[in-house]
């Protein structure tokens, strides 16, 4: 059966088609995993991981950014940990504090206490200022509406390492 219905206008007599698409039950219930496969691909392309240097936490976290969410994992144990999550578009601010050697960072966002962010620390210098930028590109994109979904992992993490850098001559 043609699903193409014809109506005809009364002052010129004509044939104008109509086109509807009727979706059932069966085709929505179809198209819900596909939806869901796509959105778990993407979710699993990490952008950058990073753990706390060992001798200073006995047991390492780690952080890691990925295409949905901000994952911070805080061990306290032998295998006991505090999984957080967080999604790019709820965080308002990412900090570092650097020193020579080592750094933190300082994740504020929508839900935390603005006066106390959360906070990571004991990542190696240039992981943490990396992870910053990375975050803070991240947030710049989505602010601006730009579509990151279809760019490769790598090349994402390099260009929103770029698009969270101070200035040009900014030197830390």
């Amino acid at each position: 059966m043609d699903n193409i219905n014809y109506y005809t206008t009364r002052q010129r007599r004509i044939r104008l088609p109509i086109t509807f698409q009727i979706k059932s039950d069966e085709d929505r219930q179809q198209a819900v995993p596909k939806q869901l496969e796509r959105a778990v691909g993407g979710s699993q392309d990490v952008l950058m991981k990073t753990t706390t240097v060992f001798p200073f936490t006995l047991f390492p976290d780690t952080v890691m950014v990925d295409r949905q969410k901000l994952t911070v994992t805080h061990r306290t144990f032998f295998m006991v940990a505090e999984v957080m999550s967080i999604r790019i578009e709820d965080i308002l601010n990412v900090t570092a504090n650097v020193g020579p050697f080592f750094g933190s960072i300082k994740i504020s966002t929508r839900f935390f206490s603005t006066e106390k962010p959360y906070e990571v620390h004991y990542f190696w210098r240039h992981d943490a200022l990396r992870m910053k930028r990375i975050i803070q590109g991240y947030i710049v994109a989505l602010q601006k509406n730009i579509d990151c979904s279809r760019l490769p992992a790598k090349q994402l993490a390099t260009m929103l390492d770029q698009l969270g850098q101070g200035a040009p001559d900014e030197e830390i």
